[in-house]
Formats: C-alpha cells, structure tokens, sequence
C-alpha cells in the first residue's frame, strides 16, 4: 500500500480533527466526502449495484478509472471486465453521457461540479485479489469492487450498505465503524487497501501492550462452519503467534486506530488465499477450519509477519503503489521469502508446530530451491523482478519457468535460513538484523534500498566488506552454502533419500493411445534433457523396453544403474528420434532431526528456535 509523508502528515491531520482516536466520525458529514453505496438487491446473482457520489470535482471532464492493480499482489488484473451498466448523473440529478477512453476509464464530461455514478460489479471468486458476491456473503477486495475518481486522492471515503437490506449481516474490515454500517477512510489510498467482509461473521479479540505501554487490539472476524470452540482454540493460537512476533521486533506496529484484523474465511464458498494489509489481512481457503487448522494457521503466521516487513518495512521499488499498473521490485526475496522463513519459524516458538515437522517443512522447501536449474539463469534479484509475470498472471502462451524461474518466496526463505544460521556463527542472529531494519526503515516508514540492507547487515556483524561479501555471493550472485554443515550443528542431518537410485529423470507421465506422453517442460536438471526430448513427445522404448504402459516405464528405470548411459527412443512431432542419458542418483534430500545430537546442538536448536522442548505433534502446543 502506499505510504507517501503527505499521506501520513494528512491522515495525522484528520486523526487530530477526531473527538477520539480511531473514529472518524466527521466523515459521514463532510461536503467533500465521496460516498459509496451498496445495493445487495440481486447478491444471489453475485451482482452488486454500486452508487458512487462524488460531491465535488474539477471543470471540465471527469475521469473515473476501476483499479488494475491491487496492494500485496505484483501483477496487473484486469478487474474493470466485470464492470457494466455504467449511469452517470449530474449535479442536478440529470443522466449526462459516460464515455469510455480505455479499457479501465471513463470520461463525464457536463456534470456541473458533481457527479453521481452507478454500476454493476460482478464478482463470484472471492480471494485476497479478487471479489465474491453472492447470498451468504459479501467478500470485498475494493481494487476489485471499486471504480476511483481521478485526482480525488486527498478526499474522505464513506462506505455505506443501503438501508434496510440483509440487516442480519455484519461488517469485519480495518475501515473505521461509524455506526449504521457506514465505514470511513481518510482517503483512496487507506480505502483500496482495506478489505471488506459482510455476512454472518463469528468474532472476538485480545489486547496487546507495547513496551512504551500503548495498547493494540487485535481481532479475529471469522466465516466459518463449523464451532465456536474451534474458532477460540483458533483465537488462541493467533494469539500466540501475535506475541512470538513481537518478541522478534520489540513491539507491534502502532496500528492505525490501534486496531489490526484478521478477516478469515475457512468455508466451501471462498478461494484460498492469503494476502497482507497495513492494519488487516485476508486469510481464506475452501475447506472446513475443525479440520484443517493446523495448516490454514501458517497463513496466519506469514500475513502478520508482514505487518512489519512489506507493509511498514518497505522497498522503494513497491513506492508510490500504482493502481493503473504493476510495480516491478527486486527485493520481494527479502519482502516475501524472509516472512515465509519466519512464518513457520514463528509456528515453532509459539510451540504449534512441532520440531519434527518444521523440519520436514524445511526438507521441501530445500529440496524445491536447491534443485530447481532456474538458479543457473537468475539470482534472487531478478527472480523477484520476475513476479508481474507470476503472481496470479495469466498468458496463453506457454513458457519455460520450469527451468528458469524459483519462486521468491521459498528461495527468500532459504536465504533467510543461511543467513541466520551464519549469523549465529559470528555471535548474532537474523532477529537483530529484523529488528534493526524495523527501528531504521519500519518504524520510521522510511523506503528501503537493496544497499541499505547490505549496510544494515554489516552494522550487525561489525564487518562491511563481508556483508558486501555475502550480498555479492548470495543476493547479486545465486550462490548458496553448504547447508548440510550448517544444519549439523544444530543436530539436523540434511542427506540425499537414496544414494544408489537411479529413479532421478525428472519426467511426468500421461497414457495417450498406448503410448506414454510427456506431460510438462523437462527439468534441465533431468538426464533426460541431453536426449531432446521435450513436452508432448510419445516414448517408444527406455534401454531397449517398449514403454506401453506407467507400469512398463517404472519397470525399464529400475532397472537403471547410476553412471551407465542409456538409449530412449520417443516420437517428438511425428518423428521418431533416439537420445542418450547417463542414468544419475536422485538428488532429493531429506531433513531430519538427529539421533544423537549433541547437548551443544541441542542448545544451539533451542535458542534459534525459542526454547522449543521435547517432541510434539502438528497442530498442538508442545
């Protein structure tokens, strides 16, 4: 979201015109507030009917926009498509012409100082980016909901349901309640960044202090199925992973109108998703909260990291936030993949996840960073700047991200890993680190650049050359450690599943006509890619077995020997073609506590993961 200083001095303006802090009372009466009205007359058709008042706007034409990019996602969406029955009315009520310039803009022009505009939003794939409407609910993503009207940023925003209708429902949202179901934001910025829930929503909050004593609130507003037992249990555990945060950074965020909110949708009628705001986040996935708890909780864990890190700790690349389009940024390893290292690292200190399943949770994540061939083409800088083309964007034409792309977020995570684990060798620990980015560039919201990080970590190890160092080889390069020496001295073993296999060719399999067919891209990491074979080619034998059948295939690579050369014969767009192989050891690795790990590593595992004592199970404290 963007945090622009005219922003905060304007919205620190508006808080000191408040009765009380966190109301925003003035609002609902101010000339130039722009009012959004919501009709939920055909919800069942997952039709929303949307009146916009705009009470004062500048001579001439009048352009409106719907948003095409939306905070916390790094791809363009092209949300205007769902938009129709556009009616625009001037300051004296009268139908005036709309005019659309663009494929998100519309020009009104002749409207006399005021303009009155209704439209229709569908919406029926409700997520962290995208709306759903329909009778159980309201699920507001306002990027996704909302048309704007150009250079009307400074104004108030009142959002409001029509009187009358589904007086049953509820509203969670890190808007300010007004009372009535009318919610105020100081202006467009705070207003695209606050996502909406209206239906039958379970609830409930804590209080949290700060060391300098100011309190926070902190609510969990639910859609769910199933039981209020589940839901408190589910409260608890936000709880604790509020705290263990904390912990990391010293204090909690001073929340505007010292309220965040996490608005949760666990039920068969939403998208899963997980996306982060400045005072809330979405969290929703399409399965029932009693059952899968213990895995809807990481998203949890991951959304609120970023209270801190992306949404206070913020690049300069991500400054101002374009709602016309996609900012690029190179640092979403560091925005992205060290919130997911602290996610389950966070699970573990507050005692939800056990030791022995974050370890398996590293083994994954390991295994998908360490052996993707991606790493031979972009280092973690220009894999971040990848992301308007792989945060939920869409193409037609297919691509070869198999082989040239590793995601930021777990290859963020595995940096984050190394890091702390070097850290700790000199003394320190990537938390300091955290916390000294936080005091520096969180708190103050000052916009961070990829060098001053590098400077932050060389204040923390006292050692600028070799913070320069660890950026060259790790962040500028795509270079990484020798983690199985690493992980051992916290009495983690890090090992390849099977030495002698020779099972590794990296190939997924579909059966098309008696013929077993490539499904997707060969992994350059394959032995199968110095054959030529590609996607969609037909094998016809592996060593001299005809491949008819999954179960003769699985029979051909048993009988595989690691360093001896093979022969495939396949056909690739109507031609029979034969390519050799030397059959190869998988690589896969495994992570597992150690049997006998010393009192030394022991401790050492303790204190990186917070004291975490004896075996646990997934799901329950420890």
């Amino acid at each position: 979201m963007r945090h622009l200083l005219s922003f905060f001095l304007f919205a620190a303006l508006l808080l000191a015109a408040c009765p009380l802090r966190g109301q925003l009372n003035w609002v609902a009466s101010h000339p130039a507030t722009i009012t959004y009205t919501l009709d939920l007359e055909k919800v069942q058709q997952h039709e929303l009917r949307i009146r916009v008042d705009f009470p004062a706007v500048r001579p001439g034409v009048f352009t409106v926009r719907m948003p095409q990019a939306s905070p916390g996602r790094y791809a363009t969406h092209n949300f205007a498509k769902n938009v129709y029955d556009l009616r625009a009315y001037d300051a004296n009520g009268q139908a005036i012409p709309i005019s659309q310039q663009d494929l998100a803009e519309w020009a009104i022009a002749n409207h006399g100082g005021a303009v009155r505009l209704e439209y229709t939003l569908f919406a029926n794939g409700g997520d962290g980016t995208y709306s759903g409407i329909d009778d159980r609910k309201l699920h507001l993503n306002m990027p996704a909901s909302f048309i704007y009207g150009e250079q009307l940023n400074d104004r108030p925003i009142l959002l409001k349901i029509k009187d009358g209708q589904r007086p049953d429902w509820t509203v969670a949202t890190q808007l300010v309640d007004l009372g009535q179901r009318r919610f105020a934001a100081p202006n467009y910025y705070y207003f695209f960044d606050s996502p909406t829930l209206v239906g039958t929503i379970m609830r409930d909050s804590f209080r949290v202090s700060n060391p300098d004593g100011k309190v926070q609130t902190i609510e969990l507003a639910m859609m769910h199925e199933g039981t209020r037992e589940a839901f408190d249990a589910y409260l608890a555990w936000t709880r604790d992973i509020v705290l263990t945060q904390q912990k990391v950074f010293g204090e909690l965020p001073d929340f505007d109108y010292g309220r965040y909110t996490f608005l949760c949708s666990y039920n068969p009628w939403i998208g899963g998703d997980g996306m982060e705001h400045r005072n809330s986040t979405v969290c929703s996935a399409s399965v029932g909260l009693e059952e899968y708890a213990d895995r809807l909780i990481g998203t949890v864990s991951h959304e609120f990291f970023h209270c801190w890190n992306v949404e206070r700790i913020r690049p300069a690349s991500l400054e101002p936030f374009e709602f016309d389009h996609a900012n690029q940024s190179g640092e979403l390893w560091f925005a992205e993949g060290f919130t997911s290292y602290y996610d389950d690292l966070s699970l573990v200190r507050a005692g939800i996840l056990a030791p022995e399943d974050y370890a398996e949770g590293l083994t994954g994540q390991l295994n998908y960073v360490l052996l993707r061939p991606g790493r031979q083409h972009r280092g973690p800088v220009e894999m971040s700047q990848q992301a308007p083309f792989v945060d939920a964007a869409t193409a037609n034409d297919p691509d070869n991200f198999e082989n040239t792309f590793v995601s930021y977020y777990p290859y963020g995570a595995t940096i984050a890993l190394a890091l702390d684990l070097e850290l700790r060798r000199k003394g320190h620990t990537l938390d300091e680190l955290m916390k000294l980015v936080w005091e520096r560039y969180g708190k103050t919201e000052i916009p961070y650049h990829l060098r001053d990080l590098q400077l932050a970590l060389g204040e923390i190890v006292q050692d600028q050359n070799w913070a320069q160092e660890w950026f060259a080889r790790h962040i500028y390069g795509s270079a990484l450690p020798d983690f199985p020496s690493l992980l051992a001295e916290y009495g983690l073993e890090l090992k390849p599943v099977q030495q002698d296999s020779a099972g590794f060719l990296g190939l997924r399999l579909r059966e098309e006509d008696g013929r077993m067919v490539v499904r997707s891209r060969i992994n350059e990491n394959s032995p199968l890619y110095a054959t030529g074979l590609d996607q969609d080619s037909k094998i016809l034998r592996l060593n001299g077995i005809e491949i008819i059948s999954q179960a003769a295939w699985d029979t051909a690579v048993a009988g595989l020997k690691p360093g001896k050369t093979y022969a495939l014969a396949f056909e690739q767009m109507g031609i029979e073609k034969t390519g050799n192989f030397v059959a190869a050891a998988s690589p896969e690795l495994v992570l597992r506590l150690a049997e006998k790990a010393g009192k030394k590593d022991l401790q050492r595992r303790r204190e990186w993961w917070g004291g975490v004592k004896g075996e646990g199970s997934k799901g329950g404290k420890e």
